[in-house]
């Protein structure tokens, strides 16, 4: 195995070595020699000449600080055209990356974009066992992920669509980096987690190289969190540390020193010896001391990284202002403590700790404790001790553990409080069940929540999550979700138990030892002793089934009350057909060759293409999955669209009407039938130009039995009886 992993990598690396060798000639105006640019006054441009799709960095929802600690990361990828965004404008940083996603991104970071959509590569033939569910656009990524090892030899399927976890994604950049030999070597080194051992023994080395090389760290709590899924944002953070060790990475860089403010949208910038001009693009990202500036807050002194397209620069990461040390302070991982050595100053905290000086980021949330009071960053004092709380790289909360010039065992008043959010917050208050007590926890104003790696809100919080607050003076400063109750994002129903009260329209439901949380939509029917109802009527401790559409609840029953008692069901049908004809109110559907008219409901769900319709745009033909409760129907989903519809049927009922044709032909009968409910409805069928006709035409009178038999959407009999 080891031998063919070498063999494989001579490709990529040459082409890399190839890559690198293009690049540097790129850089040179016109292929001529740097003497001749020393004669010439005309400073020459350096771009990247390849072609290239433009390039947005103006997502619409990244803009709060809630992601500012992942902005650097993102635009650094996005202007390395490893990850984009959506044609929505945006970048979607809290939703859970997808497999296929993840694979891209590796292998576009290693350089392979090209050869992956390439004719040859995305002609492959794939031997997964879901081969078929691969995109087309992808089919390509994955054939080449699979030549560069970055799948296991045992994978039997891509799983395009499954949300990539943790320790599939840091095993995957792992072997982006080529790094498997050296995986392979740490299978039996002990990590430094509490949860180590939920790391699969065939996953250890791998999880070890990739803390090792910096580019995954533990929780605030000392876990690794293997199973916990990844967000957009998360994996651009791994992608962007991966990226920066890949041989490539410098490729399309250019560093230089600001020599003169920007001016007329030019940068002038010395490199290798030389001042350069270069244009800025009208949408040039900029990052400097943590946030994106505009051209004009570039000071001289300051070294850059750049990276442009289209002969303009699109990205500037200032890694030095002005000329001073690195913007990249020590990294603010998990609680770290020490003496303030300095006031703040520049966003970076710098701190005496273990007998080094060390510099730590900060975030904008940051909250400042003091003397048992809530302070800022202005009331920190040279010589306080303190205790820093760290996320996503940033502190949000810094504690004084001992204020200069006091001595002796200080007042502690912090508390860390674990339990499982019980009740939707009220009056300011979090209650939580911990292992021996019903507990309450005020609320700061300004309490920072974190949540699936990312910085949210107090509303995102749900009935059911595993919390870990840290409080000060009794209110909460920091809640961590260290366990989400688990979202519902498929279709399908759920036998549960209500846990909680419901707000925001949110259900949290215990099925199998496991919550979940699901939407109620506005107009969800629930039905309880057989009636329909609303959702008013549900109550903690009620046993119900739920039946949902992308993870929102459509209809459910209550089976049972929360005191125990057996509650009376509606009577529950479900039928497959296909359409005849649609209403507004009204579905013709073929069933076992028998035409039904099926009553819809007021408040019926249908579904067509994945989107919500109304009767009205089912298609004759389509294929439907129908569920009625008391003989009306509440939920259609188009399982098959049309593809011409050639199913015989047959239909009885007693005659109501007929139209012509211009040629004096039946066009339309109209019959009276027995709906779905019981109740009369009146239904008609297009009539074939063809149609044969039986019995007596002097029958062919209102309320007279009559039998229809179609094929499609078509009479093609009629029998008078």
């Amino acid at each position: 195995m080891k031998h063919s992993r070498m063999k494989k990598l001579l490709i990529p690396t040459l082409a890399l070595t190839l890559v690198m060798t293009t690049g540097t000639t790129a850089f040179a105006q016109n292929g001529r020699d740097h003497k001749d640019d020393d004669r010439n006054n005309n400073a020459r441009q350096i771009f990247d000449k390849r072609p290239q799709a433009a390039i947005k960095f103006d997502f619409k929802d990244i803009k709060g600080k809630e992601f500012e600690w992942a902005l650097s990361y993102i635009m650094s990828l996005v202007s390395r055209r490893i990850f984009d965004g959506y044609p929505d404008g945006t970048f979607k940083p809290q939703e859970t990356v997808t497999r296929i996603e993840a694979i891209t991104a590796a292998v576009r970071l290693m350089g392979l974009r090209d050869q992956a959509e390439s004719d040859a590569e995305k002609a492959t033939k794939l031997n997964f066992n879901d081969a078929a569910s691969v995109p087309s656009w992808a089919v390509g990524y994955v054939a080449v992920a699979l030549e560069n090892d970055l799948f296991a030899e045992s994978d039997t399927n891509v799983n395009p669509n499954q949300p990539a976890d943790r320790l599939w994604a840091t095993t995957l950049l792992v072997k982006a980096l080529k790094l498997q030999d050296e995986a392979e070597a740490n299978m039996n080194a002990r990590l430094p987690f509490s949860d180590s051992s939920s790391v699969p023994a065939g996953s250890v080395g791998y999880v070890k190289v990739a803390v090792d090389k910096g580019l995954v760290n533990g929780f605030e709590d000392n876990t690794f969190r293997p199973k916990q899924l990844v967000t957009r944002a998360q994996i651009a953070a791994l992608l962007d540390r991966a990226g920066n060790q890949l041989p490539g990475s410098i490729d399309g860089l250019v560093t230089g020193t600001v020599v003169a403010p920007v001016s007329g949208n030019v940068l002038t910038v010395r490199t290798n010896g030389q001042n350069i001009n270069l244009t800025l693009n009208p949408d040039v990202f900029i990052y400097r001391n943590g946030a994106k500036v505009s051209p004009s807050a570039l000071q001289i002194g300051d070294v850059l990284k750049i990276r442009s397209n289209d002969n303009s620069i699109i990205y500037i990461e200032v890694s030095q202002p002005n000329g001073g040390n690195p913007t990249t302070p020590t990294q603010a991982v998990g609680v770290k403590t020490g003496m303030v050595t300095s006031a703040i100053t520049g966003n970076t905290l710098t701190l005496l700790s273990n007998g080094q000086t060390i510099s730590l980021p900060l975030n904008s949330n940051v909250l400042y404790f003091r003397n048992g009071a809530q302070t800022t960053a202005a009331g920190l004092q040279v010589g306080d001790i303190v205790s820093t709380r760290s996320y996503n790289y940033g502190i949000s909360y810094v504690e004084v553990t001992q204020s200069v010039g006091t001595v002796g065992t200080p007042t502690n008043f912090a508390s860390t409080i674990t339990g499982t959010m019980t009740y939707p917050i009220s009056d300011n208050t979090l209650l939580l069940t911990t292992s021996t007590e019903l507990q309450g926890v005020s609320l700061n104003s300004n309490t920072i929540v974190y949540k699936n790696g990312a910085f949210t809100t107090l509303s995102a919080l749900q009935v059911g999550d595993i919390l870990t607050t840290y409080a000060y003076n009794h209110t909460a400063a920091v809640i961590e979700v260290t366990k989400s109750v688990s979202p519902v994002t498929t279709t399908g129903e759920m036998t549960g138990t209500i846990s909680g009260q419901i707000n925001n329209n949110l259900i949290t439901l215990t099925s199998g030892g496991q919550s979940y949380s699901l939407q109620l939509h506005a107009n969800t029917s629930i039905y309880s002793d057989g009636v329909q109802t609303t959702s008013g009527v549900l109550l903690p401790g009620q046993v119900i089934k739920v039946h949902y559409y992308n993870g929102v609840v459509l209809h459910a029953e209550i089976l049972q009350r929360a005191d125990g008692t057996s509650v009376t069901q509606p009577t529950i049908a479900q039928l497959t057909g296909t359409i005849i004809s649609a209403t507004n109110n009204l579905i013709v559907l073929v069933s076992g060759n028998q035409a039904q008219a099926i009553n819809l409901n007021d408040k019926a769900f249908i579904y067509r293409s994945g989107t919500q319709v109304s009767g009205s745009a089912l298609q004759p033909g389509d294929i439907v999955k129908i569920r009625s409760y008391n003989n009306s129907a509440i939920y259609a989903e188009v399982t098959q669209l049309t593809n011409g519809n050639t199913q015989n049927f047959s239909v009885s009922g007693t005659f109501n009407s007929v139209t012509f044709t211009n040629q004096g032909k039946i066009a339309t009968i109209t019959i009276n039938q027995t709906g779905s409910n019981g109740s009369n409805v009146t239904t008609t069928y297009n009539v074939s130009s063809s149609v044969s006709i039986t019995g007596n035409m002097s029958n062919l009178v209102s309320n007279h039995a009559i039998t229809l038999q179609g094929t499609g959407a078509l009479i093609t009999s009629i029998n008078i009886q």
